[in-house]
């Protein structure tokens, strides 16, 4: 199982990597972070929070920019290539083509967060600010987002267009920065329990959202990593079960 996984996972990163797109991305960090190093001095005294707030929204923006411009149509390109009926008929459940895929897509994230990173990190020395150990711990935030987003856009990539895929993927990435505002109003608002479900169904990005202590150099208690990584890990495992499950009842003959 895990060899025909790691295969699919393998030809899925090869094939996004050799996209432009990816390459325009890397090329787009490269001068966010170069126009923040310029901008600086619009903001005296504060000029290396400006550099490291701008350089860690720009890997979470462009890392969910990729997945709306590749995760959403993994499925449907290897429909329009009819590539799908052979390795359909191979030892290949649809779980594992899914979970591959979903693999392929979160090593191309990986690189390119790495990536970007080391851009991150290159600003910094050439400003002569310094890199600190607290980025990575914003780092690691977006990379468990990117998890449970890529996982999302799988889904959606297996009954929809990749227009369509790419639109909701978008609204949940959305609604999941804004659900945990959109609970606590409602609640303080005396509740209401059609809008409480609402915001309980959307991804909870906001449990990854750690930009803010490492630009201000407050502490994360270790408990949030820990309901982090098992939150997206869950949430991971149901999309792509889900999404197997509607992929299983569709007829590509």
């Amino acid at each position: 199982m895990l060899e025909r996984v790691g295969t699919v996972a393998r030809w899925t990163l090869i094939e996004l990597l050799r996209e432009r797109v990816l390459y325009v991305v890397l090329l787009f960090t490269a001068v966010l972070v170069g126009s923040s190093t310029v901008l600086t001095p619009l903001a005296p005294g504060a000029q290396k929070k400006v550099v490291v707030d701008l350089g860690l929204a720009a890997i979470d923006t462009l890392g969910i920019l990729v997945i709306l411009l590749s995760g959403t149509s993994l499925v449907r390109r290897e429909m329009d290539r009819r590539s799908l009926d052979v390795l359909l008929t191979k030892p290949l459940t649809r779980l594992e083509y899914l979970a591959g895929k979903w693999l392929g897509l979160v090593g191309t994230l990986g690189v390119l967060t790495v990536a970007m990173t080391a851009i991150l990190a290159l600003g910094l020395e050439v400003c002569g600010f310094g890199w600190h150990a607290r980025y990575f711990t914003a780092i690691l935030g977006s990379a468990l987002s990117m998890l449970v987003m890529a996982s999302i856009a799988v889904l959606f990539s297996t009954f929809t267009s990749p227009t369509l895929g790419s639109i909701f993927t978008l609204a949940l990435f959305v609604g999941g920065n804004l659900s945990t505002g959109m609970l606590r109003a409602v609640q303080a608002a005396g509740g209401n329990r059609l809008l409480e479900w609402i915001s309980l169904g959307l991804p909870s990005l906001g449990l990854f959202n750690l930009r803010g202590a490492a630009v201000h150099g407050t502490g994360v208690p270790r408990d949030q990593f820990v309901v982090a990584g098992c939150y997206a890990a869950l949430y991971v495992m149901t999309a792509l079960v889900l999404a197997a499950h509607i992929f299983r009842r569709r007829d590509f003959r």
